[in-house]
């Protein structure tokens, strides 16, 4: 029988000590009876956890039972009752949605309370196949298709201790064998034969058609998800890479990466970027479907400013050089220089201090055309002295506000109009500071010099500007 093999896939595979507790889900069930069995016979410290889920009326003697069959081996127990229907309700869930978040967030909670090296549930082979079936019904990429892992760390309930499954490569006959054999008597989940559950349709309607059809479908999509998972190692160490190239900053709230970088990446990795990105801010989402991933690559690829919703309680946002994937209750961060609430009155030289350690100043320069003209930094900027005079403010935009920007010898532009125009940060206009003149606007520090206040051949004397930051320029 194959299960000789289970002392070495308890140890090598997954990763687990006879000396430190083990908590097991225990159902009482032919695949967690088996399990619990099979770790007693190799000397395992187990600690047994029973979740009653409430949704029979008979749920309550199951519970008992399964306490009584776990007390025979001597074990500490911990049960708990859920009304999984409620909390599916509240939280607009499936009922196995629910069941699935409440099971392994009260198996997690035990086991850390309980210094458990890891959490051992009793997926089976089947399992295994049904979970990929279901997966590739519902549109997902080779990461769903691979399946669940032997060992998992991290996972979405823990940092520090891993979900094992130690009976993820036997079959759901050969744990039925297995009990025969040992004359163990499990108990029988009625709510396994419902099948308007999904999961239960595919095991007992759909599974046995495609194996008439294709005879061995079950060997072949277990090792379809064997493939994907080896596979997989390979697309994550380049999804690291890319991940670090793109990613500029991160809260719990937000996650905020360089727009230019991810869009120079394969398409493959750009999905997995975004559903890493998800995952992160969602630490429970089992997968993005195929539809939520396309939309997000449309809307990142779009010169849209305007915050756009996505999926799961998140929206994108395209601002400059980046993009967000937020939570639309997160408090984004400004990095960008903002002007006094208050306009500052300027006399050369000065020096304004901002936020964020942006600082403004301006001083007597010579007046080298040639330097100012191959200058390639936007925040700074050599201005003609007699014509700016004295009479300097520093101030946020106002309702009005026209430019002259640079090259443009007649007329003006509205403010906002040029601001749209260079796709500046929606967030970003209004406070952006503007050095002005009577009320007209010299120097809008980032993006344009106004053309009256450039150097010219006559100019005598010249003005330095720059909008410099302590760790750097934007």
């Amino acid at each position: 029988m194959r299960f000789k093999r289970f002392s070495e896939i308890f140890g090598e595979d997954c990763g687990l000590s006879r000396e430190e507790p083990l908590l097991i889900g225990f159902s009482g069930g032919p695949d967690s009876l088996a399990l619990l069995h099979a770790l007693h016979q190799v000397g395992a410290n187990v600690v047994v956890a029973h979740l009653d889920h409430g949704l029979r009326p008979e749920s309550a003697q199951e519970a008992r039972q399964a306490e009584v069959i776990a007390s025979s081996y001597g074990f500490p127990r911990f049960t708990e009752r859920a009304e999984i229907s409620a909390f599916a309700e509240r939280h607009s869930m499936s009922i196995e949605e629910a069941a699935r978040e409440l099971r392994y967030g009260f198996l997690f909670r035990v086991a850390e309370e309980q210094g458990a090296q890891a959490v051992a549930v009793a997926h089976n082979a089947d399992d295994q196949v049904e979970t990929v079936l279901m997966h590739l019904l519902r549109g997902a990429g080779p990461r769903g298709l691979r399946g669940m892992s032997m060992r998992l760390l991290p996972n979405p309930w823990s940092e520090t201790i891993p979900l094992v499954r130690p009976l993820l490569s036997f079959w759901r006959q050969e744990i039925l064998e297995y009990c025969e054999a040992n004359g163990l008597q499990p108990l029988q989940d009625l709510s396994n034969l419902d099948t308007t559950f999904f999961r239960n349709r595919l095991r007992h309607e759909l599974l046995p058609q495609l194996d008439q059809i294709s005879p061995g479908i079950k060997l072949r999509l277990r090792q379809t998800a064997d493939l994907l998972r080896d596979e997989s190692e390979v697309v994550d160490r380049l999804a690291d890479e890319a991940w670090a190239r793109c990613l500029s900053s991160h809260d719990h709230a937000y996650i905020r990466l360089h727009r230019g970088a991810f869009l120079d990446e394969p398409l493959a990795l750009q999905r997995i970027l975004l559903r890493r990105a998800a995952e992160m801010l969602r630490p429970d989402l089992r997968d993005l479907d195929y539809a939520a991933v396309r939309r997000a690559l449309d809307l990142v690829g779009q010169p849209v400013s305007a915050p756009q919703d996505w999926a799961i309680g998140l929206y994108l946002l395209n601002e400059g050089e980046y993009f967000w994937v937020a939570d639309w209750e997160a408090d984004l961060p400004v990095d960008w220089p903002q002007a006094p609430a208050q306009g500052v009155h300027l006399e050369v030289p000065a020096a304004v201090e901002l936020n964020l350690g942006w600082r403004f100043e301006l001083q007597e320069a010579v007046p080298v055309r040639s330097k100012a003209e191959q200058n390639q930094d936007p925040f700074e900027a050599w201005l003609d002295r007699d014509r700016v005079g004295d009479d300097l403010v520093l101030r946020r935009r106002h309702p009005g506000d026209r430019i002259q920007p640079l090259g443009m010898d007649d007329g003006s532009l509205k403010l906002a109009d040029f601001m749209v125009n260079e796709k500046m940060p929606k967030r970003a206009r209004d406070g952006w500071p503007l050095l002005c003149k009577n009320g007209e606007i010299i120097w809008m520090p980032g993006y344009r010099l106004a053309h009256p206040y450039r150097l010219r051949d006559d100019t005598n004397r010249a003005i330095h500007v720059s909008l410099q930051r302590s760790n750097g320029r934007v």
